[in-house]
C-alpha cells in the first residue's frame, strides 16, 4: 500500500451526485459515458486521486489521453490534488506510453533503443522512393493513397506478411525487379506495404500506426514482457475511448490483462498484485467523430460486454454552454439510432438564442460574419480570442479568411502548415535524426544536399545503387565513397565534407547528448542551413531565420522542463506533436480569431461560435447522402461543433457554393431543420436568390413570361456539389448558374441572362458596416452577390413584361434543358405521406419513411429494404407513386 496523500472528502464535496459516484466506484471495469462539457477531466483526476487517498502506489497508475496537451492538463490537475506523488504515474498519450515501453523492450522485436520516428512526410518520403523503384505510377497511385491503406492495415494489426497470403503475393522484401500489376490494386499495397516495413527495419525506424501495432506484436510475442506490465499497471484509465481504434482496443486489453487467464488474489485491496487489472475508460459515443481515421465507435459500445461485470455512469450536466445551445445540440443527436439515450441540461440558464443567417454565396456567408465579429468585438466588447469560426473542410476557409483580411480582423488558422512540417524546421531536425541514427535513410538523403552543395540527383542515385547492391545503409554507402564506381572528383570531394561534417556533428552530440540545444546550435552553424538563409534576401527568408531560432527555444525549453533530457528525447518530443498541441492555450490571449474544421475542434471550448457551410453535400458532407453509417458520424460531428460554443452559437448556409469552378445550388443542412425553429433568431432566413425563385413561383404577372426561343444557357440545373455524385439517386447542382459565374462582382450569370440578386446589406436596414480601418464599404455590396461572367446567348438583360406567359414561367435559376425536367415525378409534397409506396429508376420499389414540406426543395426519406434507406430530392427523384 502506498501513503495516503489528500484528504479523501476533499475530492468529491465539490462533484455532483452521478460524478461522486464515478470517482468512488469500486470496481473491476467502469465506464464513465461522459456527455459534451461534463467535467470529464475533473471526474478522472480526481478518481485517480482518490486511489491514492486510500494507499494505492502512484507507479500502478497508467493514464493515456489522446493529445499532449490533455496529458499536461491531467498531469497538472494531478499534481495540484497529490503534489510530487503525480510524478511517479504514466500519464501519456497512447503513442508516447508505446514509444516508452518499446524502447525498453523493443530489442525483443528486433528495434534497437534509438530509433527514429517517422512523421508523414517521412513516410510520404519513403513510398515515393519505394514506388519508383518498382516503377509504380505515382500520379495513379499517389504515396498519401498508399499511406493511407497501409495505415488501415496497421489499424486492423493486419501484417505485411497476412496482407501479401491474402491477395496471394509472393514478393519478398527486397526483391529486385519485381513487376506489379498494374490494375490490381491490393497487390500493389501489399507489395508497398512489404517493402516499407522492409525499409522501415532497415533503418531502424517506425512510423505512429507502427508505434501501436508492434508494441501489441511485443506483448503478444513475448508473454514476459507482456506479463511485466500488466502487473506493473494495476489502474489503468483510458480518456476518449470512443475514439480508439482495433489496435488501440487490443492494446487496451493486453495491459488489462483481461485475457489472460490470471485470477484476482481474494485476499487483496483493490487489483491486488495478479490478475486482471481495473480498467476505467472515459468517453461520449456521441462524440466519435474520427471513424475516417480507423475509430471504432463499437468499442465504447460494446463495452460492458467486452469487460465482465462492467458498471456504466452517465454524467448529462453540462458546465460549459447554455440551455438553448444543449437543447439544439440533443435535438440534433437524437436522430441518431442504436445510442445510448442521453439528454444534456444546464444549470446556466437558457441564454442567447441560436443566431442564423442564410447567404447568397460563400463570399456574403463570410463576409457577414466577419461584419459579426467585428461588431460584437466593438459593441459587445468581446475579445478576438473567445471567438471561433468553424467549418467542415479545410478548402470552405478560403473565403472565410478573404473576409477577415478584408475587414482586418486578426485570426489563427489551425490546420495551416504546422511549425514542425516547414521545409527549414524539417530540415533541421533531419540532420538531428541522420546523427542520432545513421541508418535512417530518408532523412540522410533529405540532407544530402541541404543546403546545396553539389550532390544533386546522379550523387544521390550512384550511392543509393551502390547501398541496394551491398545491401547498406545509405550512409553506410557514404561511408564506403571510395568504392562507388562512376563517381567523379567532382562529386567525390563534396561528399566527403559532408561524411565529415557529419561525423564531426554526431561527436559533438554524443559530449553534448544532455543539451538538445547546444547541439541544435551546432547543427545550425556546421550544416550551413543558417548561414544560407542570412544571406539570402528573401523578405520570408528572414521569417525562416526566425523560425530556426525558435526551434533552438523549443529545445531549450524542452532542458528546463525535462530532468533526463536527451536529444533522441528531444527528437521524440517533435515527433509526438499533435495538431491540437499548437493551439494556444487557455491563458494565452493572442487576441486572434481562430479558424479550424470542426474534427481539430474536439475537445476545445469558446464562448462565441460561427458554424459554417451548414448546407446538404458541404455539412452533412456530400458522401454521406446515402450512407446511415456515414450521416451518423456527420450528425455526430455536428453535435461536436454545437457543443463547443458556451455563450453564443452562429448557425450559416449559402444559397450558392463554388466547387471545381461551378456554382452549385445548395439546400439547407439537414441539421438545421433538426433544430428546434423557436431556438435559432434568423437574421436572414432565405437567401436572396431563394427569396427570389420563391416569388417567381408564386406571382405569375410580377416577371411575366417569356417567349418559347429565349435562351437562358446551354448547361444543365443537376448534379451536386462534387462533380458527379448523386443526391438520393437522382442527380441535382451539376451544372451552374449560367455558363460562366465567378464570385465578386455583384452580379449573378443565369445562362445568358444577368440581375442583380443582392443590393442591400445583410438582411438588415440596420446592420453596420465593419470593413475595417479607414474602408467605408461593406460586406453587403462587395460580397453581397455573384457572378462576373458576360452575358452568353440571345437574351441580354432581364426585364419584367407584364403578359400572361405562353407557358409557365421559367425559373432563372435553371436552364432551359432543367425547366424541361423541373418536376420530373410531376408531384408535390402534399401528393406524398408517411407509408405510400413508390418505384424508383434505378433503387426499385420503396416505402416513405418521412416527408420534410420545403417547398419547391421538398425531401422524402425512403426504405427501400435491405437497410438501403435514401433521402431523395422529390421534384428531381425519378419516381412514380404506386
Amino acid at each position: 500500500m502506498g501513503p495516503s496523500l489528500c484528504d479523501p472528502q476533499s475530492l468529491i464535496k465539490d462533484l455532483n451526485p452521478q460524478q461522486m459516484e464515478a470517482v468512488k466506484y469500486y470496481g473491476q471495469a467502469l465506464l464513465i459515458g461522459a456527455g459534451a462539457g461534463s467535467g470529464k477531466t475533473r471526474v478522472l483526476t480526481r478518481r485517480i486521486a482518490w486511489l491514492l487517498a486510500h494507499g494505492f502506489w502512484a507507479s500502478s497508475i497508467l493514464a493515456i489521453t489522446f493529445t499532449n496537451k490533455a496529458a499536461a492538463e491531467m498531469r497538472e490537475r494531478l499534481a495540484a490534488l497529490v503534489g510530487p506523488e503525480a510524478e511517479h504515474m504514466w500519464i501519456s498519450t497512447f503513442h508516447s506510453a508505446c514509444v516508452r515501453i518499446l524502447r525498453r523492450d523493443g530489442k525483443e522485436i528486433g528495434l534497437t533503443s534509438g530509433f527514429s520516428i517517422y512523421d508523414t512526410a517521412d513516410c510520404e518520403r519513403l513510398v515515393k522512393l519505394i514506388s519508383g523503384d518498382l516503377n509504380i505510377d505515382t500520379k495513379r497511385y499517389t504515396p498519401r493513397m498508399l499511406l493511407s491503406k497501409i495505415s488501415d492495415c496497421k489499424n486492423s494489426l493486419t501484417s505485411w506478411q497476412d496482407q501479401l497470403k491474402s491477395v496471394n503475393c509472393d514478393y519478398k522484401p527486397g526483391q529486385r525487379g519485381y513487376q506489379v500489376s498494374a490494375g490490381d490494386v491490393d497487390e500493389l499495397v501489399a507489395v508497398v506495404y512489404a517493402e516499407y516495413q522492409h525499409r522501415l527495419a532497415m533503418a531502424n525506424a517506425v512510423d505512429f500506426d507502427d508505434l501501436i501495432m508492434r508494441t501489441v506484436e511485443l506483448f503478444q510475442r513475448c508473454p514476459q514482457v507482456s506479463e511485466y506490465y500488466r502487473h506493473k499497471f494495476r489502474y489503468v484509465f483510458v480518456d476518449e475511448y470512443q475514439d480508439t481504434n482495433h489496435a488501440q482496443y487490443v492494446l487496451v486489453r493486453e495491459l488489462s490483462g483481461i485475457d489472460s487467464g490470471e485470477q484476482p488474489d481474494p485476499q487483496m485491496r483493490g487489483a491486488g498484485r495478479v490478475g486482471p487489472s481495473w480498467i476505467t475508460v472515459v468517453g461520449d459515443s456521441d462524440q466519435s467523430i474520427y471513424a475516417f481515421r480507423g475509430a471504432d465507435i463499437r468499442n465504447i459500445q460494446d463495452f460492458e460486454q467486452d469487460f465482465p461485470n462492467a458498471k456504466t455512469i452517465m454524467l448529462e450536466q453540462n458546465y460549459r454552454s447554455t440551455q438553448t445551445i444543449l437543447d439544439a445540440a440533443n435535438a440534433v443527436i437524437a436522430r441518431n439510432e442504436n445510442r445510448k439515450p442521453k439528454k444534456l441540461w444546464t444549470a446556466l440558464g437558457e441564454g442567447d438564442k441560436i443566431v442564423g443567417y442564410a447567404a447568397d454565396n460563400a463570399q456574403q456567408e463570410a463576409g457577414w460574419i466577419a461584419n459579426e465579429i467585428a461588431r460584437i468585438h466593438e459593441e459587445e466588447g468581446i475579445a478576438y480570442r473567445d471567438i471561433a469560426i468553424m467549418y467542415r473542410a479545410n478548402a470552405q476557409s478560403r473565403s472565410l479568411e478573404e473576409a477577415m483580411i478584408n475587414a482586418n480582423l486578426p485570426y489563427q488558422l489551425v490546420g495551416g502548415t504546422k511549425f514542425y512540417e516547414r521545409r527549414e524546421i524539417k530540415d533541421a531536425l533531419a540532420y538531428l535524426q541522420a546523427i542520432v541514427n545513421p541508418a535512417d535513410n530518408v532523412n540522410v538523403r533529405r540532407i544530402l544536399n541541404v543546403p546545396k552543395r553539389g550532390l544533386g540527383v546522379r550523387a544521390e542515385g550512384l550511392i543509393a545503387a551502390y547501398a541496394d547492391a551491398h545491401d547498406a545503409t545509405f550512409f553506410g554507402a557514404i561511408e564506403h565513397m571510395e568504392q562507388i564506381e562512376g563517381m567523379s572528383a567532382r562529386t567525390t570531394k563534396p561528399l566527403g565534407v559532408f561524411r565529415d561534417m557529419m561525423h564531426g556533428l554526431a561527436d559533438f552530440a554524443k559530449d553534448h547528448d544532455t543539451k538538445p540545444s547546444e547541439v541544435v546550435a551546432e547543427v545550425l552553424s556546421k550544416s550551413g542551413i543558417l548561414e544560407e538563409l542570412q544571406r539570402s534576401e528573401d523578405p520570408q527568408d528572414a521569417s525562416r531565420v526566425d523560425n530556426l531560432s525558435q526551434l533552438q527555444s523549443v529545445a531549450a525549453e524542452f532542458e528546463q522542463n525535462t530532468p533526463d533530457a536527451t536529444l533522441a528525447g528531444f527528437l521524440e518530443t517533435t515527433a509526438l506533436v499533435a495538431d491540437s498541441d499548437q493551439l494556444p492555450g487557455e491563458n494565452e490571449d493572442f487576441g486572434k480569431v481562430t479558424m479550424m474544421t470542426l474534427h481539430t475542434a474536439k475537445g476545445l471550448e469558446y464562448p462565441y461560435v460561427f458554424l459554417t457551410g451548414m448546407e446538404q453535400g458541404t455539412f452533412p458532407h456530400q458522401r454521406a447522402m446515402e450512407d446511415t453509417s456515414e450521416l451518423a458520424e456527420e450528425r455526430r460531428l455536428a453535435y461536436v461543433g454545437i457543443t463547443r460554443a458556451k455563450r453564443r452559437l452562429y448557425v450559416t448556409r449559402a444559397a450558392v457554393r463554388a466547387q471545381w469552378g461551378q456554382a452549385n445550388d445548395m439546400m439547407p443542412s439537414q441539421f438545421l431543420d433538426e433544430i428546434p425553429d423557436e431556438l435559432i433568431d434568423w437574421k436572414r432566413r432565405e437567401a436572396g436568390v431563394e427569396r427570389m425563385r420563391a416569388s417567381w413561383r408564386n406571382d405569375d404577372d410580377e416577371f411575366g413570361g417569356w417567349d418559347d426561343d429565349d435562351d437562358f444557357g446551354s448547361v444543365p440545373f443537376g448534379g451536386s456539389l462534387y462533380g458527379k455524385s448523386s443526391y438520393g439517386g437522382s442527380s441535382y447542382g451539376s451544372g451552374m448558374y449560367g455558363s460562366r459565374s465567378s464570385y465578386g462582382s455583384g452580379r449573378v450569370q443565369y445562362g445568358g441572362s444577368s440581375a442583380r440578386v443582392a443590393s442591400s446589406s445583410y438582411g438588415s436596414s440596420s446592420q453596420r458596416s465593419y470593413a475595417g480601418a479607414g474602408s467605408s464599404s461593406s460586406y453587403g455590396s462587395s460580397y453581397g452577390s455573384y457572378g462576373s461572367g458576360k452575358p452568353s446567348g440571345k437574351s441580354g438583360k432581364v426585364t419584367t413584361r407584364r403578359v400572361k406567359p405562353k407557358t409557365k414561367p421559367v425559373d432563372l435559376t435553371k436552364s432551359s434543358q432543367a425547366s424541361q425536367t423541373d418536376n420530373r415525378s410531376g408531384l408535390s409534397i402534399s401528393d406524398v405521406h408517411v407509408g405510400d409506396r413508390l418505384t424508383h429508376d434505378h433503387f426499385g420499389m420503396g416505402t416513405v419513411v418521412e416527408t420534410q414540406d420545403k417547398g419547391a426543395n421538398s425531401v422524402i426519406t425512403v426504405d427501400f429494404g435491405n437497410g438501403e434507406v435514401k433521402r431523395l430530392l422529390l421534384r428531381m427523384a425519378p419516381i412514380e407513386m404506386l
